[in-house]
């Protein structure tokens, strides 16, 4: 019988299974190169299945030319494998269970949140795109953590007209859900959009984006939640924020600078 090459990934299988080890000697690699031998030898019919392929070292190959294993040793491994191959599609059977079972759970939590948030923004259904995405947040947060960024948004964005909520405050308020479960898992952050909401709340020509973004800036540099809500009180326009907002950066960053000089 004309003998087929083995290819490297059926190679390094039976490597693998058997520890990289000559199952004649117990040398090991790489003390010694390793052949894959044939259990039942090719010229008697022996066969590439993997269970009629064991690891040789080169010496113990070469010198046992057709000859099989003279004890049960073949039986045996033979025996090993079917157990271990029984084994592994067992557990992969349960893993695949186990898999499914979360993403049933999953599903179950998103409509729940889903039929949560209906009741607080009446008059509308929430999508099979919301649906998605509500799974998605309670994947990443968890879905105690959306439920209340729900009551929060709605209780912020929530606008009912005739007992309905307007489609405008619908989508607002649905997509700051997530932006809320994120800012609530920085506890610094809600600190932030707190001394925000002071901003837009004192100045009619506030820019949210931009006094989020020197407000994140600032703490970065090393500012004190209770300096930058500070500054925000005592600011009697805007302007005066902004100014006062790059004096403390200035200041800060210029204490960086000599600490960074003296670390050096």
């Amino acid at each position: 019988m004309t003998r087929e090459s083995l290819s490297k990934r059926i190679r390094f299988e039976v490597f693998k299974r058997d520890g990289f080890t000559c199952q004649y000697c117990g040398k090991k690699a790489p003390d010694v190169v390793l052949h894959v031998d044939h259990i039942a030898p090719v010229a008697k019919g022996g066969q590439n299945d993997i269970l009629n392929l064991v690891t040789s070292c080169v010496d113990c190959n070469l010198g046992k030319g057709a000859r099989e294993l003279s004890d049960n040793s073949v039986v045996e491994k033979q025996r090993q494998q079917l157990e271990d191959l029984q084994e592994r599609h067992e557990q992969i059977e349960m893993m695949l269970e186990w898999k499914s079972g979360l993403l049933d759970l999953e599903a179950e939590q998103a409509r729940g949140a889903a039929s949560y948030w209906e009741k607080l923004a009446p008059g509308w259904t929430v999508s099979k795109d919301g649906l998605v995405d509500i799974k998605k947040w309670v994947g990443k947060f968890g879905l105690d953590e959306v439920i209340e960024a729900m009551r929060i948004s709605a209780d912020q964005y929530i606008i009912t007209e005739d007992g309905k909520t307007t489609d405008e405050s619908w989508n607002c308020a649905f997509e700051k859900i997530p932006r809320i479960c994120s800012v609530r898992s920085r506890p610094e952050m809600s600190d932030l959009y707190y001394i925000r909401g002071i901003l837009r709340n004192k100045f009619r020509n506030c820019d949210l984006s931009y006094a989020i973004g020197r407000l994140k800036y600032a703490f970065r540099l090393g500012a004190t939640i209770e300096s930058l809500k500070a500054i925000a009180l005592r600011s009697d326009s805007w302007y005066e924020w902004m100014e006062n907002m790059e004096f403390q950066a200035g200041a800060l960053e210029s204490i960086s600078l000599r600490g960074g000089r003296a670390n050096a």
